[in-house]
């Protein structure tokens, strides 16, 4: 007989632990431990981490997806149709709100928003998509959900704010060519770990109130691509925009090729 598909419940609090609580934090570990590597090439840092970030944002799709997929079905991550008219509107309006802070508070600075060439705004735009889409179906999707079916909603966005917070402790000074790699600790704690902790159990809140990932995708797609098109941001240095497009479309069919797969594998099971 077939299975229902999971969704989440929205109980505020509950106790139900089990194992399956520690695969998003084994995934998390190993894939910060995975970036940690960029430390060994020293100043080559520069040419390996462009290699390994993708590696890193397929794990956090691809995982979530299989891991879905046997218990049931993706919308499980929030990953349904279902309230995606409010998801949007919710996450559109909070988006264009940030966007708009960040333009005039560069318009208030001198700098003036400008748009690359067309070939490096297309490469950008996909390589973002990627990038974004892994965040946000790791922490708000696989995270939240999983910690929320266990301990409840509340305890499900601090987790998730929490791990989110702490991703950047892994990535913040990874590169040891920048300033940053240079700081001390004590510098993320006071300065970051609480700016990033407010931003993922907002983003997390937001996805359990609609109860669509889409909300919180939106919400950073737009507020990250306005901040960057600020003159001197990635949008803007694309070095080679060709070689961008085809490895994010390449690493795009594995996912699509994954998530084809464990469908075919849990209908034949059920």
């Amino acid at each position: 007989m077939k299975e229902r598909p999971r969704e989440t419940t929205f109980r505020t609090a509950r106790w139900n632990p089990r194992w399956g609580d520690l695969w998003p934090v084994v995934t998390w570990l190993g894939v910060g431990g995975f970036l940690q590597l960029a430390r060994l090439a020293g100043p080559a840092a520069w040419t390996t981490l462009p290699w390994l970030n993708p590696i890193a944002n397929l794990a956090f799709l691809i995982v979530p997806i299989i891991a879905a997929r046997k218990s049931g079905s993706i919308s499980f991550l929030g990953i349904t149709s279902k309230r995606l008219p409010l998801g949007l509107i919710i996450g559109g309006g909070v988006g264009i709100i940030i966007g708009g802070v960040t333009l005039l508070v560069g318009f208030l600075s001198g700098i003036n928003p400008a748009l690359p060439a067309l070939k490096d705004a297309f490469a950008y735009i996909l390589q973002t998509v990627f990038r974004l889409a892994a965040i946000e179906l790791f922490y708000r999707g696989w995270v939240a959900a999983r910690y929320e079916e266990s301990y409840g909603i509340f305890p499900a966005i601090i987790i998730s704010g929490l791990l989110y917070s702490l991703s950047h402790l892994f990535t913040w000074g990874m590169d040891p060519t920048t300033p940053a790699a240079s700081l001390p600790l004590s510098y993320f704690w006071t300065n970051r770990f609480f700016w990033h902790l407010a931003i993922g159990v907002f983003l997390a809140g937001l996805v359990r109130f609609t109860g669509n990932l889409v909300t919180s995708f939106t919400v950073v797609f737009i507020t990250t691509v306005v901040g960057e098109l600020m003159p001197g941001g990635p949008a803007h240095n694309m070095e080679d925009s060709g070689a961008v497009i085809v490895g994010t479309l390449a690493l795009a069919g594995i996912v699509a090729v994954v998530f084809w797969l464990s469908g075919r594998r849990r209908g034949k099971s059920v």
